[in-house]
């Protein structure tokens, strides 16, 4: 019998013994392709073996350890291999502890739903024997760290189920110093504490019941500021009474369970985006955390994409599929509180609803674990809003800006569709037969929109809006909108607001940057130019500049040099006419009219 061990030091076990796996980094090699399960480019192994920093002899290094691992495999009757889509493992009858956990895991849950609790307990049981000390043992690798926290919090979740199974059952003597041990290592776990204190009154220890209640407090208060939940705090009153549980509770039915299907209709229109499309179906369908991020300019088609890939997913995701706008755009970004509470009551109608964020997001993980679900976040404002409901089920997050603080998502940037995509677009929206008469002026058109869909489709809807115009004169007309000073047509007012939304983002310098190097006609801008029409420090403007990248506003051509889309340089130099006023506009023109001076 050959089984892949993960679930503590990683390991290939034969009937001869252990096979040596070699170096740590080579662990990971094995670790990564026999998590992923499909094909993996060596980019991205080298990507979740170093991360941002790998050595130059990176892609030489994975060749190498797949040489050795190759070797090493066929002692243990697996393959890996390497495909036009990358390296993979192909186990034969090799087992995988991590995939008997989930699957246990599955077991135990399924038992639960039918009333079965000593299956249930028995399941979960076979499931925590698994583990031998912390996942991914002797792995070094950037990838680690994400797939340890996930691995932990499922054995987390499995032994609390355990624990609360064993007590229905009236196991709370045997279960007892197990509680206090897992206490002792989650000293803010409010369930875990329930539990022990559950037990510990099962066990005539009252006072060691109450105990336990005031370190929670203690811990809840010193560490995060707040107060023990309400059905804690029920417990302990009933406690101090003398009427605790003193047998286990029948286990309540549980709320009925809906597969919901919330998504937006798909867009007819929808084109280009194959690169985002693919390596948004592979991260969803193949990684081990799924969680995808997409980030962009308002009105790149964050959204349209996200909701277009769930459609192409649904198969994938039989458990259902919602949708959550979080607000961004239209006030107030919606809490995490009441997002999870929105989640978690489309699930299940009629849920009761934990008061304290933590604890629904306890409950959001249990109700959505094993389950092939897919949620799209769309708009976050914040890594509070999106972290609470992490891991759970797969993800899609939109934002206008990459939250740093949730270290499982894998982002991808939004840029502007190409000069074809966006020609398509127009075509598609407009009519093939009018665009394709004048393909020439049309290409100009979608180039004045600097490859920005909204852009795109409020000309096409301005093409459809005058049927008797040509191409033409929707052109002049639309770079005389860009030539005023402010804005008149709503479309174009359409148009501005994500760029004015991007733009009441920025601090103060960077809005500033922002503005007045937008007045020359070249969209390049230099970092010497730049220090010349602000007076800024050459550090502190490169530092500006990066920020607008990082907001979408300009594109990063090389080290030194920034280039402006169109529209946006149209809409900057309105605002510095409105904001900086003409005299500081003048003074920023001249400045770069002189010869440039090295700024220190």
């Amino acid at each position: 019998m050959v089984s892949f061990s993960l679930l503590g030091p990683v390991r290939l076990i034969t009937d001869a013994g252990d096979v040596p796996l070699g170096p740590p980094q080579q662990r990971g090699l094995l670790s990564l392709l026999l998590l992923r399960k499909t094909p993996v480019p060596i980019d991205d192994v080298v990507d979740a073996l170093w991360g941002d920093d790998p050595p130059p002899s990176a892609h030489g290094t994975v060749r190498t350890y797949a040489a050795r691992l190759r070797h090493l495999l066929a002692a243990g009757g697996a393959e890996l291999l390497r495909s036009a889509g990358g390296y993979h493992i192909v186990r034969h009858a090799a087992g995988l502890d991590t995939d008997e956990f989930d699957g246990l895991v599955a077991q135990a849950r399924d038992a639960r739903r039918a009333g079965d609790i000593p299956g249930t307990a028995a399941f979960l049981r076979r499931a925590l024997e698994l583990w031998s000390g912390p996942a991914l043992g002797g792995v070094k690798a950037e990838f680690a760290a994400a797939q340890r926290t996930r691995l932990a919090e499922s054995r987390r979740a499995a032994r609390e189920q355990l624990f609360d199974a064993e007590l229905t059952l009236g196991r709370h003597e045997e279960i007892c110093t197990d509680l206090g041990a897992a206490v002792a290592e989650h000293p803010v776990d409010e369930r875990l504490t329930e539990l022990w204190m559950t037990a510990l009154y099962r066990c005539g220890r009252t006072a060691e019941a109450l105990e336990a209640f005031r370190r929670l407090r203690t811990a809840l208060d010193e560490e995060l500021g707040i107060e023990p939940g309400p059905g804690l705090q029920r417990l302990h009153q009933r406690l101090l009474r003398g009427d605790g549980p003193a047998v286990a509770p029948e286990a309540s039915p549980a709320p009925r369970t809906v597969r919901p299907n919330q998504m937006p209709p798909d867009v007819r229109d929808f084109t280009g985006r194959g690169a985002e499309v693919e390596r948004l179906r592979r991260i969803l369908t193949e990684e081990a955390i799924p969680v995808a991020g997409i980030t962009g300019l308002g009105g790149s088609g964050k959204s349209t994409l996200a909701v277009h890939v769930a459609h192409l997913l649904a198969d994938h995701f039989p458990d259902g599929r919602m949708y959550l706008d979080l607000g961004t755009r239209l006030g107030p970004p919606v809490s995490a509180h009441d997002a999870l509470g929105t989640l978690l009551r489309t699930i299940q109608p009629g849920i009761a609803l934990p008061e304290t964020t933590a604890e629904r997001s306890a409950l959001w993980r249990t109700v959505t674990s094993g389950r092939r679900m897919l949620v799209v976040l769309d708009d976050a404002a914040g890594s509070r809003q999106v972290e609470p409901l992490l891991p759970g089920c797969a993800l899609i997050v939109t934002a206008t800006r990459r939250l740093l603080e949730l270290s499982a998502v894998a982002w991808q940037r939004l840029g502007p569709l190409t000069e074809q995509e966006s020609f398509r677009l127009l075509a598609e929206i407009a009519g093939q037969g009018r665009v394709a008469a004048e393909r020439e002026v049309a290409l100009d058109l979608v180039a004045a929109c600097s490859g920005h869909p909204l852009s795109v489709r409020v000309a096409a809807a301005r093409l459809l809006d005058r049927p008797t115009w040509s191409v033409a004169e929707i052109m002049e007309q639309l770079a005389d909108d860009l030539r005023q000073p402010v804005v008149m047509h709503e479309d174009c007012k359409i148009v501005d607001e994500p760029i004015r939304r991007a733009e009441a983002r920025l601090d103060p310098v960077s809005a500033g940057v922002f503005r007045l190097a937008a007045l020359a006609v070249s969209p390049l801008r230099s970092v010497e130019e730049v220090c010349e029409m602000t007076g800024l420090p050459r550090a502190q403007a490169r530092a500006a500049l990066e920020d607008l990248v990082d907001a979408h506003l300009v594109e990063a051509v090389d080290r030194d040099t920034y280039r402006y889309p169109v529209l946006i340089q149209a809409f900057a130099r309105r605002r510095a006419e409105q904001v900086e006023g003409p005299q500081r506009c003048r003074e920023a023109l001249a400045a770069l009219a002189r010869p440039l001076m090295r700024v220190a």
